[in-house]
């Protein structure tokens, strides 16, 4: 009898993953539409397995040429799980995504290049940045719109301020590390005309904080100095510290 419950078993998980395999991923998203109204696609192709989208829009946001594999096996232990790949102008690279029954959302082996400009236009800074941010990080956690932890390197790539004025700022790197306090960051810059270190905090409820200061490495550089300036008065040392806190 058990023998047979087994054959069962087997036989409809076969037979799900035969409808995953050949399940067209364009009515996939359509039967997901309500209960996703933030995601839309365009240029659909493949299945729901594995497949692909030239646009798949988050909140508005555009990602190009995308590509999902799925990993049936991870379903029986709970959790949905897909490599995913994408080669767009602003954004480009791959993860492996998990996908939690309580809607939390685990990424691993991410490895991404992020265009600044379109990062400073999302979250509405007050200054316009250019160069590339990119991301290699062993794992992150998502609930919600809340990051919960993350645990490797971003690194902004000439890194520039493009508005209210042009100014060249050099490059920079963040290790992060997770506590139970949430989220640390320690920044320090890798050389060029600013000079940058700090610690920075984001909790699990998206408080956040950032101690640490700054100071030019070159004096001729009179717009970094003024800029400067307006932050605060220098310390002994020469630099200026720096004291952040608000809500992500």
């Amino acid at each position: 009898m058990i023998r047979k419950v087994g054959f069962v078993v087997l036989g409809l998980i076969a037979y799900a993953g035969f409808l995953l395999a050949t399940f067209p991923a364009e009515r996939a998203f359509a039967m997901i539409s309500d209960k996703a109204p933030n995601v839309r696609a365009a240029g659909l192709s493949g299945t729901a397995w594995s497949g692909q989208a030239k646009v798949l829009q988050i909140d508005g946001n555009n990602l190009e040429r995308v590509r999902w594999q799925l990993k049936p096996w991870s379903v029986l232990l709970g959790q949905l799980k897909l490599d995913f790949k994408l080669d767009g102008a602003n954004a480009a690279g791959q993860t492996q995504i998990g996908l939690r029954p309580d809607g939390g959302i685990e990424l691993s082996d991410v490895d991404m290049r992020l265009d600044a400009a379109q990062l400073s236009a999302l979250f509405n800074m007050p200054v316009d940045l250019a160069g590339q941010f990119d991301l290699q990080l062993e794992s992150a956690e998502l609930m919600g719109q809340t990051l919960q932890s993350a645990q490797g390197t971003v690194r902004w790539l000439r890194a520039t301020v493009t508005s209210p004025v042009l100014q060249s700022l050099g490059e920079y790197v963040a290790q992060l590390s997770t506590a139970d306090e949430g989220i640390k960051a320690l920044v320090k810059d890798e050389g060029g005309p600013l000079q940058l270190d700090g610690t920075a905090l984001l909790t699990p409820e998206g408080a956040y904080n950032f101690n640490g200061s700054v100071s030019v490495r070159d004096t001729q550089e009179q717009l970094l100095v003024q800029g400067v300036r307006a932050l605060g008065r220098p310390g002994k040392d020469g630099r200026v510290p720096l004291r952040y806190s608000g809500r992500l």
